[in-house]
């Protein structure tokens, strides 16, 4: 462990003892001034100088045997105006250095085991000779012996003393790996990084924050408010791995009065130096801030903002354990009701709320992205009661201005547009529509619902000519379990002629149909008992002839044969379910399958940075006939789908990774009667 501050006053001290060393045997004058400094200090001299010239930006490296011992290496430059020195471990990574300006560089460094080193000592600014020296013996910069040992500083049973206020820097290396966080992302039965453990003791409650930044590794930081060596101890939201990156994590807790155990870890088995702060702000008690929480009035929004000085007092079990600034309301809530709850936020915010104030335990449900890092929402049916809800951020920094919202409704359902068969929205291709089944009852069944499929909204779709139909959601809370129905009569318990596709979330996965001209009826159903929430519909119709004609022209596939193409310059017509979508250009091929077969199709790039994608349908134009989509097979270069087909006429895709993902590739079909 090297502690910077102290290491700066013993840098300053040989400085002072090398002042006023000058002439042509510089160096050496300057070095038996500090030799006997540090001799007076009970520390020896270990091996030979190391002498030299380097130019301005060179770097010398010198193999050492260091061990259990604490050490001090001072470098002496002539002509330099700038010394850097360090030390690096076996793995290249630098353990210890020098920052001073100047043209003397002292490091203190105490090993925890016996090891080859590294010293690096560089020209920064200017060149010439230099002269470098170490010693052994005596104490770290902190104070503490060599070697941190079992149970020794840094360990549950000699925790760290530290103070708010406080700066400390450590190397986790020299602790113990007997502790793991709920984000140090090790497994139950393996054996983590090493830590240092502190000890925090508050005589009031306060609002904590430990800011970490490590040097060089993927660093975590979590804190423990019972037992030390109790996992279960750890305070909720009290654990971080990344804030911003893998070089710093951060923790914003409220804590009550006693001691709390602070672990500096490393995610997996990184370890490596860090710096801490740990700062304190006074806060006043959670009964306190429950009973002065504010009237949310049911349909009616309120504003606020939130900074980087509100307190963090209330942790939920989404958004990260929402770390950020909060504030809470409270709902009451008059009998049974659908409530929806919907914050929008300059940053990236979370909504969660509970049935006591203080009670984590009865958390009802929580949410941090709806159809965005600004949207969070929730939708539930609630008993009547008093609820409180909590505005938050995901991250300790996440401020700025929100608008909050609980809106209730009957569970039976109320009065919306589009509620029936009769009373159906236009719906115009290429216009996105807002849609809510909040307020919506259950009048329509889809063919491919239970009995009991939700509650459901109704819109109306004219087709002129024979084309072809996409219809997808932009954003849905309903997810999997929404459907988009299509009917050609709304006439029936459940629907006929009807034809209903699971409501994922893109183009790449909507409902795609080639329909004859028409009235039709678009139905988005919430296909599951008391689920509802908001959805934004997408749709697009164009002639169905060109995509016929592509389907009806495919080459023919012989199996055993090898065919080559290239996507480049195509059309993205077709989209599939693997493949982030596959929205880039395709080609077609027929695939004749003349008995129960199983079947191989598989793809390989011949274009530097193509990485291509393969999917077959039953029925070219219709998406939910896919029976098989392949991205990597082994790598990036390759695709392969295996099925087991029935007799027919399949269409084989050949198409590329997300979108504008083009080149040249070879197809191989392989069919094996069964």
């Amino acid at each position: 462990m090297t502690n910077h501050r102290s290491t700066r006053a013993l840098t300053g001290m040989l400085l002072s003892a090398a002042v006023g060393c000058a002439g042509s045997n510089a160096l050496h004058t300057r070095f038996s001034a500090v030799h006997n400094t540090l001799t007076t200090m009970g520390v020896s001299q270990l091996g030979p100088l190391s002498e030299g010239s380097l130019a301005e930006g060179a770097t010398a490296r010198f193999p050492v045997e260091l061990d259990a011992r604490c050490h001090t290496f001072v470098a002496f430059g002539d002509g330099a105006r700038d010394v850097e020195l360090n030390v690096l471990d076996a793995n290249n990574q630098r353990v210890a250095g020098d920052s001073t300006r100047d043209a003397q560089a002292t490091v203190q460094f105490c090993p925890t085991v016996r090891g080859r080193y590294t010293l690096a000592l560089r020209m920064a600014e200017g060149g010439g000779g230099y002269l470098l020296a170490n010693w052994r013996g005596g104490t770290n910069a902190s104070g503490a012996a060599g070697a941190a040992g079992e149970g020794g500083p840094g360990s549950c049973a000699t925790a760290i003393p530290i103070t708010p206020g406080q700066t400390v820097t450590g190397d986790t290396r020299r602790g113990q790996a007997h502790n793991d966080g709920s984000c140090t992302g090790v497994e139950e039965g393996e054996t983590g990084a090493p830590e240092l453990v502190y000890a925090l003791t508050l005589e009031r409650r306060q609002q904590v924050t430990i800011a970490i930044e490590q040097a060089g590794f993927d660093g975590t930081v979590y804190v423990r408010s019972g037992g030390c060596e109790d996992p279960s101890s750890e305070a909720a939201g009290g654990c971080n791995d990344d804030e911003g990156d893998t070089s710093h994590s951060r923790l914003v807790l409220a804590l009550d009065p006693g001691t709390h155990y602070i672990f500096v870890d490393g995610y997996a088995r990184n370890a490596g130096t860090f710096s801490m702060t740990v700062t304190a702000a006074d806060v006043p008690s959670i009964a306190d801030v429950c009973q002065s929480a504010a009237a949310l009035t049911p349909n009616t929004a309120v504003t606020g903002t939130l900074t980087s000085q509100d307190l963090n007092l209330f942790q939920a079990r989404c958004g990260g354990n929402a770390r950020g600034p909060d504030r809470v309301y409270r709902l009451e809530v008059p009998q049974e009701s659908r409530l929806q709850l919907h914050q929008e936020s300059d940053y990236d915010g979370v909504i969660h709320f509970r049935r006591a104030c203080a009670e984590a335990a009865t958390e009802v449900d929580c949410n941090d992205d709806a159809e965005d890092v600004q949207h969070a929402r929730i939708n539930a049916i609630v008993p009547a009661g008093t609820y409180f809800v909590f505005t938050d951020g995901y991250a300790p920094n996440a401020a700025g201005a929100y608008t909050l919202q609980a809106d209730l409704a009957p569970v039976a359902g109320g009065n919306t547009a589009g509620d029936t068969c009769a009373d159906a929205q236009l719906l115009t291709p290429g216009t996105p529509v807002d849609g809510n089944t909040f307020q919506a009852r259950d009048d329509v069944r889809s063919p491919c619902a239970a009995a009991a499929d939700g509650y459901d909204v109704v819109y109306r779709l004219n087709v002129t000519a024979r084309s072809r139909v996409k219809l997808w959601f932009d954003s849905n809370d309903l997810r999997e379990q929404g459907t988009i129905t299509v009917a050609r009569a709304c006439d029936g318990v459940p629907l006929t002629q009807a034809t209903c596709r699971p409501g994922a979330i893109g183009e790449a996965r909507a409902y795609d149909q080639v329909l004859d001209p028409g009235n039709y009826y678009v139905i988005v159903d919430s296909a599951a008992p008391r689920r509802f929430g908001r959805f934004r519909l997408n749709s697009h119709v164009e002639s169905a002839a060109e995509v016929e004609r592509l389907c009806r022209t495919a080459p023919l596939l012989v199996p055993g044969r090898t065919v080559t193409g290239t996507t480049v310059g195509g059309t993205d017509r077709f989209q599939a379910s693997c493949a982030g979508g596959a929205r880039s250009p395709e080609n077609l091929y027929r695939l004749v399958v003349r008995r129960r077969s199983a079947v191989r199709v598989s793809v390989t790039s011949t274009t530097n940075g193509y990485d291509p994608a393969v999917f077959i349908r039953q029925t070219c134009a219709q998406s939910n006939t896919e029976r098989g989509c392949n991205d990597d097979a082994g790598d990036v270069r390759h695709s392969q789908v295996e099925a087991t087909l029935e007799p027919g006429t399949y269409t084989v895709f050949v198409d590329g990774y997300a979108n504008r993902n083009s080149g040249a590739y070879s197809l191989e079909c392989q069919v094996t009667p069964q």
